[in-house]
């Protein structure tokens, strides 16, 4: 067995012992992260085969009325980043009900170690395919979308911000961001992370390409570091970014996305001690992807 189904399998163990997870346990996990293999990854995965090869799993689940735990099993691993109540509580219920499963009469002692090989094998095969982190952003099914389009999916409640109608997410603070006193956007609060969203024209056509060296260029001329990458939210930039914190200059991690749409640029900047993260949060992820741009026709005159 390699070290990451160790972990995993330890932190099984460590739940069964004492009926929660400890603060060492939700950090060895690295619950959150999905474009590598970890111990938390495996985890969630092996809970996902239990519950589709015991059919009284899930339906215990579903009698539960944890919603979380429902949309986990149907493959929807934003469930938890995006639960309204503490992410680590939701993780511990995920592990609870592997614990529990581990630890009914008949289950082989050697259960847990297939279930844990399997989720390996699930989540290498899904890596190797680049399903898990290819860009998803206006695909059809993602947007960030524009007003005029149709249809725009349903289901996400929307709140109207101006220019942008941005996701409601619970628990996060939304506050205007405004310029020559119009609203261009918005800054979404994340506990100790921020994401502003703000709105560009480009009636050019696609801008975000050209853009990004001069944000580059920009943000190493201010004494910080920044370079290109890749992630779930196609072409980025990852930078360190000097700000001044309690009269000190610091610099703080910091990604820059953007989107091209008809007419307009959406750009992202997360900041935040994580913000560098291989994943990107999830939670900026529902936000940028599901945000509606409305960018009235400029005025002639």
């Amino acid at each position: 067995m390699n070290r990451v189904r160790e972990n995993a399998k330890e932190i099984v163990d460590q739940y069964g012992r004492d009926g929660s997870l400890s603060a060492e346990s939700l950090h060895a996990a690295e619950f959150g992260v999905w474009d590598r293999l970890t111990p938390g990854v495996l985890l969630v995965t092996a809970f996902c085969i239990a519950a589709v090869e015991e059919p009284t799993l899930g339906e215990q689940i579903a009698e539960s009325g944890d919603s979380v735990l429902s949309r986990l099993i149907s493959g929807d691993f934003q469930a938890i980043e995006l639960d309204a109540d503490d992410a680590a509580t939701a993780w511990e219920r995920a592990v609870a009900r592997l614990s529990e499963c581990s630890r009914r009469p008949g289950f082989s002692p050697r259960g847990l170690d297939t279930l844990l090989a399997q989720a390996e094998d699930l989540w290498s095969e899904s890596l190797a395919s680049g399903e898990v982190t290819c860009s998803r952003v206006r695909d059809g099914e993602s947007g960030p979308w524009d007003a005029a389009e149709t249809p725009v999916p349903s289901g996400v409640e929307r709140l109207d911000c101006g220019v942008l109608r941005v996701p409601r997410l619970e628990g996060a603070r939304i506050h205007p961001l405004n310029a020559d006193e119009r609203t261009v956007g918005v800054v979404v609060s994340l506990g100790d992370h921020a994401f502003s969203l703000q709105a560009f024209r480009a009636p050019s056509g696609p801008v975000w390409g050209n853009v990004r060296p001069k944000v580059i260029q920009e943000v190493l001329n201010q004494g910080g570091a920044a370079e290109e990458a890749e992630s779930g939210l196609g072409a980025e930039i990852r930078a360190q970014v000097p700000v001044v914190k309690d009269g000190q200059q610091v610099l703080q991690p910091t990604r820059i996305v953007g989107c091209d749409g008809p007419g307009w640029l959406l750009r992202g900047v997360y900041g935040g001690p994580t913000a560098l993260a291989d994943a990107i949060d999830l939670r900026a992820y529902h936000l940028f992807t599901q945000t509606i741009v409305d960018l009235p026709p400029r005025p002639y005159g």
